[in-house]
């Protein structure tokens, strides 16, 4: 178990950093507690609208399973795609897929460079029903973390690595074997049927079982499966790019006395930078420039992190 404490450990920097680079703020990842589980246990203690993103290394047969807490869906959300999305549908899937496999590519690099060689199924974002169904451990080591930065709360997250020693192992069913009873048309006697009929094979008995379905929220869109870039949904949405010199507020009176030639005050002095919005929402401030006959804008900073989530709430 420590030993997997310590690599967690070690590859922390590279995770902050891509997190730094993704999300535009400095961030600090701490292990709060590492421990053994079991499979039943992991299960109980997790909470029904938590992110699970699983993977399995081909290679050990190795589950390696990342968990955040619900507060990502707006993260990223907010700071990728501009919007607010809070709950999990397909837009805030493909979103998580996309996130977490580039976050794996750039993982997957500095494990090559120390010499550990992985071999990654496909990234999947389940829920916590789907996820009960693909654990394929008794026995997990699950690393609880506090991410600082994205935030004003520190936001929530674990890694869980399934024990090598204790994988499920799946028996192969046994081979039902039955006695072939072979007789002559010739040779055929009434009086034999009681032992033919004792010598029958047992019928297989169907039994059912209720199956009970995890309940969606109405406002939740149905997930497809589908191999679909998590982007090809937004090519065709139009998003409107506008640069806010400044604003002013005018009673009814004022404007109804504006003529041509009349002079707008604006409430931002001279010299502030100008507001970039997409779609209502401020994302930047710039400075105005003027390139040949044409204005332009410069962007001198990206609003945090903290300022949007601040907004949202």
């Amino acid at each position: 178990m420590n030993y997997y404490q310590e690599q967690l450990q070690n590859y922390l920097p590279e995770i902050e950093k891509y997190l730094t680079s993704v999300l535009l703020e400095e961030t600090n990842i701490e292990i709060t507690s590492f421990e053994a589980v079991s499979s039943e246990a992991f299960l109980e203690k997790m909470v029904k609208e938590d992110i699970f993103i699983h993977t399995r290394d081909e290679n050990t047969q190795m589950d390696l399973i990342c968990i955040l807490d619900k507060a990502w869906f707006a993260i990223l959300s907010s700071i990728m795609l501009g919007v607010d999305e809070s709950s999990f549908n397909e837009v805030t899937k493909d979103l998580l897929k996309k996130f977490s496999s580039e976050l794996s590519v750039t993982l997957s690099k500095k494990l090559k460079e120390d010499g550990l060689e992985f071999d990654l199924q496909e990234l999947e974002v389940l829920t916590l029903k789907q996820l009960e169904d693909k654990l394929g451990h008794t026995e997990y080591f699950y690393g609880s973390m506090e991410v600082e930065g994205l935030a004003d709360d520190k936001i929530k997250a674990a890694a869980l690595f399934g024990n090598p020693e204790a994988q499920i192992v799946e028996e192969e069913p046994e081979k039902e074997v039955q006695e072939e009873v072979e007789a002559k048309d010739d040779d055929f006697n009434p009086s034999h049927s009681e032992d033919l009929e004792k010598m029958r094979a047992p019928e297989e008995v169907i039994s059912g079982r209720y199956i009970e379905f995890e309940d969606f929220e109405e406002t939740t869109p149905a997930i497809k499966n589908g191999d679909g870039n998590s982007m090809d949904l937004l090519k065709d949405v139009e998003m409107d790019v506008s640069v806010e010199l400044g604003r002013i507020e005018l009673p009814l009176g004022k404007v109804l006395q504006l003529a041509k030639g009349s002079v707008i005050e604006l409430e931002k002095l001279a010299g502030e930078p100008v507001d970039i919005l997409v779609n209502g929402q401020r994302i930047a401030h710039g400075e105005v420039v003027v390139i040949d006959e044409h204005f332009g804008v410069r962007i001198s900073n990206l609003i945090t992190t903290r300022q949007r989530l601040a907004k949202l709430s």
